[in-house]
Order: structure tokens, then C-alpha cells, then sequence
């Protein structure tokens, strides 16, 4: 029985006829499949958006769900196609190239999609997406174990991504992607923050308001909260923080924790 549900994550542009060419290969197959279109509108190129945006999403969806994800600036080059099983048994299929970064915790198991008899060599060299990762989708929806698609790749690319520093009071981190309501993703995951109360944000060196919630925050005013894919967000009420800042990426961001510290007039800690 074909798995009833498969997830598309590109960034080929939502306007672009390209993600059509993936779902015509997915139900020329298996007609009565279902297809969830998670984003075609991640930033060309942009591996570390896209592997933010799977981080967030992907808890919300069944476990047997599959994973179709393609941004892929190697394409056609000698970058491998990987289909990973991740340590709470979820099937994703991408080029390996730090995508799939989320799901590669202990346990994980990645395969090398090199078996010819499930593996079609592509008939584009621009378009893996249509000929090589949508047909492994359709073999793994019809029931196929990743074991057969190839041998395990015991070295997966690994995006090299910052990560929360905490020392003397303060938990630092930077920006790494932005939403399309212009709020920044930061480094700092909420484990960071387990135990600890923040009292004061600073983003840029300028005060953000920590709040629960956006609207506990002023129209227009500077904002950090938990946001719902389980990292620190930089925000603006009814506003782009993106645009507040006037820039969205590398962006330090520090928390200050309890008492520790306080808010001179400038804005720094004291």
C-alpha cells in the first residue's frame, strides 16, 4: 500500500513550473497520492534557510510520511543523493549537501541512492529534482525499505552552522535565516535556555524587548521571544525585523540572563 503522504521543500520558486514537473512524476506513479507542498520559496541556494525551515516543520507531519527536499546548487556534479532515515524513523531524500543537516542525529542511517534498479541515471543534468529524487520518492512510497536504494554513506555532509555560546551571564548567538514576515531565526535553541530566565535581548547592540508573545510587544517596537520552531526569534510588531535591522543574516544576538546584567542609557550591559 503506497505511503499516503509525501512533502515537497524547494527552492524553485513558487511562480516557477518546476515544482509541477515533480508532483506529475510522483502521480504519474501513484495517482492517489498525497502531496503536501511544504515551500518551493526558499532562497536560491540558500542551504541553511532550508534546512531551518525542515527543522520546523517536519515534527508536525506523521512518521511515515516521505520527505522529498531539493536545494541543490551542485546539481550535476559529482555530490551524492542520499535518502536518510532519521533516529525517529522519518524518510527524507536529498542531495547531500548539509540540507538534511536536522536530521542526522545519532542513530541516523544514510543511504547512498546508487542501486540502478531504483536509482534512474537523470536524463537532465539541471534537473535531479524531476529525474532522480522524485523516482526514489515514488520507490520508498510504494513500499521499498531505504536499505535497498544503496549502501550507507557513513560521512553526510554537515552544514557548519553557529551555535549558542553561554559565559558570564549571557547566552550569545546570531541570526541564520528569516521568515516571510521578516523575523529573524537566531542560533539559540530553546534547550539553550532551559533553566534560565531572560531578562534583557540585545540584537545589534540594540535593546529588543523579550516577551512571550508578539503581541505583548508595541507596534514597531523590537522584539525577541521563543518562537514556534523551538529557536530565538528577533522581531517587530506588525513589522520586518529584516528591515528594522537592514540586514537579517550574521546578526549577534545576546540574552542576558537573571540578574546578571542590566540595560545602561546606551543600551549595553552594565
Amino acid at each position: 500500500m503506497p505511503s499516503a503522504l509525501v512533502t515537497l521543500t524547494t527552492d524553485y520558486g513558487a511562480g516557477s513550473g518546476y515544482p509541477a514537473q515533480l508532483k506529475g512524476v510522483l502521480l504519474s506513479a501513484i495517482p492517489e497520492l498525497r502531496i503536501v507542498d511544504i515551500s518551493h520559496g526558499v532562497p536560491a541556494y540558500d542551504l541553511v534557510a532550508g534546512a531551518l525551515l525542515l527543522e520546523a516543520c517536519l515534527p508536525a507531519f506523521p512518521l511515515d510520511a516521505i520527505h522529498l527536499a531539493v536545494v541543490d546548487p551542485g546539481v550535476g556534479t559529482d555530490r551524492r543523493a542520499i535518502c536518510v532515515v532519521d533516529p525517529e524513523g522519518r524518510r527524507l531524500v536529498a542531495p547531500d549537501n548539509g540540507l538534511l543537516t536536522p536530521f542526522l542525529g545519532e542513530g541516523a542511517r544514510v543511504y547512498d541512492l546508487a542501486d540502478p534498479a531504483l536509482v534512474p541515471p537523470p536524463r537532465s543534468a539541471t534537473f535531479h529534482g524531476r529525474d532522480l529524487f522524485a523516482p526514489v520518492t515514488v520507490a520508498l512510497a510504494l513500499g521499498v525499505s531505504p536499505e535497498r536504494l544503496g549502501p550507507l554513506a557513513v560521512d553526510p555532509v554537515r552544514l557548519d552552522w553557529p551555535v549558542a555560546e553561554r559565559s558570564g551571564g549571557q547566552i550569545r548567538g546570531v541570526t541564520l535565516s528569516v521568515d516571510s514576515f521578516g523575523n529573524l531565526i537566531t542560533s539559540i535553541r530553546e534547550a539553550d535556555l532551559a533553566g534560565v530566565e531572560v531578562r534583557v535581548a540585545l540584537c545589534d547592540g540594540r535593546p529588543a524587548r523579550w516577551v512571550r508573545t508578539f503581541g505583548d510587544g508595541l507596534p514597531g517596537e523590537l522584539l525577541a521571544l521563543m518562537g514556534s520552531g523551538g529557536r530565538v526569534e528577533v522581531a517587530v510588531r506588525e513589522g520586518s525585523a529584516a528591515a528594522h535591522l537592514h540586514r537579517w543574516r550574521g546578526v549577534e544576538v545576546r540574552l542576558l540572563l537573571g540578574g546578571s546584567a542590566t540595560l545602561g542609557a546606551a543600551g549595553s550591559p552594565c
